[in-house]
């Protein structure tokens, strides 16, 4: 009569019997291979899995491959012992189950190899993981073990497995500050599976955790094997926009702009370009961004635009950007200073040649007073025609209204406003 094993005992069984005792494939005539399997399948089938173990156990040490020469009676026993791990409420009687299904998940790939069996590798190597995985709370120490399985096979078949698994050895790596082994493994996946969206997004995802001098480093290199990659391009640009990489970010542009770069990055180059005085080019790029179908055309975009103009001294053009600018946000200050700021620049590039011609400055003064800048009020007013000058003009008269006109470069200022002597 057959003693019951219990969780522990399976371990040491099937430890013991790892030495190489595994008898052939038994014939259509072995009754006792026939018994064991019809007791364990009976039991299996009807889950009655602590009944079925001490047979099934028997199976795999010395029939493993019966009835079809497959790997049905190893996956089987895996159902089994995680039934009965499931089963326990003790947690070294759970984990001694566990433990026994790793003993198999260790011996099917040598032990049906050698019956030539039937049997997917990849597979098993990938349960393995995804078994550990699942039992993670009980097997938290096995957890390289789980890696190692999914990386062995990735290993064999890099195009097989899912991403899902390739997002775990990623995560890992991470985990353990491992950045470098992080950024080899994404390089080599861009190589073998770059070309497939779910791994296009699993690099993007990691991207946004890894330290930007990496990623650099990672798309550099990537951008040298693909230089004409205008997804690669507008990654690698993106990341050059921290001050440090200004210089590479400025000498990549020209490649940007030969390929379909989006809004955002015309935008930015645009803003580039103005602060480094490359005005020409601003507006050429503010132009090609302008050619975009359906663009929103913002009110910074404008504004740096009569900036562009402003420095080279196209006032007329530089106003126009300005008021496009105010039109499109009221309430965008930059474009509301900008004005009487560019009038007071426009008023000391061409100097003031007379009396009447000073009178421009209470104008920008009221321009600065609609703003509510006090400061621009007060410099202006030091600038104003003094009491002998509006005695001397007959129009004038202190704290009345008079018309003013003032050109400079093609831009006329001019308004009604209030006579009022120089503080």
């Amino acid at each position: 009569m057959c003693r019951t094993l219990t969780p522990l005992s399976i371990v040491l069984a099937t430890f013991i019997l790892l030495v190489p005792t595994v008898r052939a494939q038994p014939t259509l005539g072995d009754q006792e291979t026939r018994i064991h399997y019809s007791l364990y399948y009976e039991n299996y089938k009807n889950e009655n899995y602590r009944d079925a173990v001490n047979n099934l156990v028997w199976i795999l040490y010395n029939a493993p491959g019966f009835s079809r020469n497959s790997d049905v009676n190893f996956r089987r026993a895996i159902e089994t012992f995680q039934a009965l791990a499931d089963a326990e409420e003790d947690e070294a009687a759970k984990r001694a189950w566990l433990d026994s299904a790793l003993v198999h998940f260790d011996r099917v790939i040598p032990v049906l190899s050698e019956l030539e069996a039937d049997f997917d590798p990849f597979i098993w190597i990938r349960n393995r993981g995804r078994f550990i995985q699942t039992n993670i709370n009980e097997l938290a120490d096995r957890r390289s073990d789980m890696i190692a399985s999914y990386r062995g096979a990735y290993e064999m078949d890099s195009k097989r497995i899912d991403p899902y698994y390739l997002d775990v050895i990623i995560s890992d790596l991470y985990q353990l500050g491992d950045i470098g082994g992080a950024l080899d493994f994404l390089r080599e996946l861009k190589d073998r599976r770059g070309d497939e969206d779910s791994i296009d997004g699993l690099i993007r995802k990691y991207f946004v955790v890894i330290p930007p001098d990496e990623q650099i480093a990672f798309l550099e290199e990537q951008y040298e094997a693909e230089p004409d990659n205008a997804e690669l391009v507008t990654q690698l640009f993106e990341l050059y926009q921290q001050e440090a990489y200004r210089e590479k970010m400025l000498a990549l542009a020209d490649k940007v702009l030969t390929l379909e770069p989006t809004a955002a990055t015309l935008r930015l180059l645009t803003r580039m370009y103005v602060e480094d005085g490359d005005n020409d080019r601003a507006i050429a790029t503010f132009q090609q961004m302008q050619a975009i179908p359906d663009i929103e055309i913002r009110s910074q975009d404008y504004y740096n635009l009569g900036l562009a103009y402003q420095d080279m001294e196209d006032f007329r053009q530089a106003r126009d950007y300005f008021r496009s600018a105010s039109d499109v946000d009221p309430d965008f200050e930059p474009a509301q200073i900008a004005i009487p700021n560019l009038y007071a620049t426009a008023v000391a590039s061409c100097g003031v040649a007379d009396r009447e011609q000073a009178a421009v400055f209470w104008i920008i003064a009221d321009q600065y007073a609609r703003i509510g800048d006090q400061d621009g009020v007060n410099r202006m007013a030091t600038a104003f025609p003094t009491a002998e000058d509006i005695f001397y003009v007959a129009d004038w008269s202190n704290g009345e209204s008079a018309q003013v006109s003032y050109t400079c470069r093609g831009m006329t200022i001019s308004g009604t406003t209030t006579v009022r002597q120089r503080r």
